[in-house]
């Protein structure tokens, strides 16, 4: 078996938490509902992992989960897993986390962080080890799952602003996406409408694409990301359910294209 580098290490790791940071999966509707969602993972077009992404209501907090884990391959042997959380409350419309946690491992090294949000003070305290950290939210800097919700709610406006600001392991970065032509797009679940959203980066090789599916309260029905040259990563959607219903799979494009 080939010797793992730290260099190697390194690279899977942040290979995985892009693609889950990113993954912008989340069911949040004019009207919140449950959701669950299941994604196939891979890495320069082989089967690689998989991902689940939920939303559920627990008393009087929304919580949000992402489950990614490798199943195939090199990721596989690594044990490569990435989980997140986050716990908050619905505030006009809008989604404020209260407390996030993301736990990432990747042949057997691990890395977890958290972060608790103060809303009356405006500030977040970052816990990541022995280190502490507390930042101030400015404008309303947001975890990434959360983020995620706030940019699904932001879709459904017809000329939405999209940029944020993320809170990290150490700072707060500030994320801009712009919104593409709308596609139909073949998916597991048929041939859907799509809106695609796509990071916007100055002077880089790196890229980020998502598609969201209006019909399926935006939630995101495929991810791309990677490097020119480099690393393709991408995740498509599997399976839904949306409060109790289980999405049933559509016509796919050809079969629409040649109905009467």
């Amino acid at each position: 078996m080939a010797v793992l580098t730290s260099e190697r290490r390194a690279g899977w790791r942040r290979a995985l938490v892009l693609l889950l940071l990113l993954s912008w999966a989340s069911g949040l509707a004019a009207e919140w509902q449950e959701y669950a969602a299941r994604y196939a993972v891979y890495r320069n077009g082989k089967l690689v992992g998989k991902a689940e992404f939920s939303l559920q209501k627990q008393g009087d907090l929304w919580v949000s989960k992402s489950e990614g884990s490798g199943t195939h391959g090199l990721a596989r042997i690594l044990r490569a897993r990435d989980n997140e959380y986050v716990e908050g409350h619905l505030r006009d419309g809008r989604f404020y986390p209260l407390k996030y946690t993301q736990h990432t491992r990747v042949a057997g090294v691990d890395n977890e962080w958290n972060a608790q949000f103060d809303w009356d003070r405006n500030a977040v305290k970052i816990v990541d080890g022995k280190n502490r950290l507390t930042l101030d939210l400015g404008t309303g800097a947001l975890d990434a799952l959360s983020l995620k919700l706030e940019l699904q709610r932001r879709l459904r406006e017809s000329e939405p602003e999209l940029n944020f600001y993320l809170v990290d392991e150490d700072e707060i970065k500030e994320q801009q996406f712009r919104k593409l032509n709308k596609e139909m797009l073949e998916t597991s679940l048929g041939c859907l409408q799509t809106i695609p959203v796509e990071r916007v980066r100055s002077n880089s090789k790196r890229y980020t694409r998502a598609w969201h599916a209006p019909e399926f309260e935006f939630i995101t029905v495929r991810l791309e990301h990677g490097k020119t040259g480099g690393d393709h990563m991408e995740m498509r959607i599997t399976e839904l359910v949306l409060g109790d219903r289980l999405v049933s799979p559509q016509p796919g494009c050809v079969a629409q294209q040649l109905s009467p």
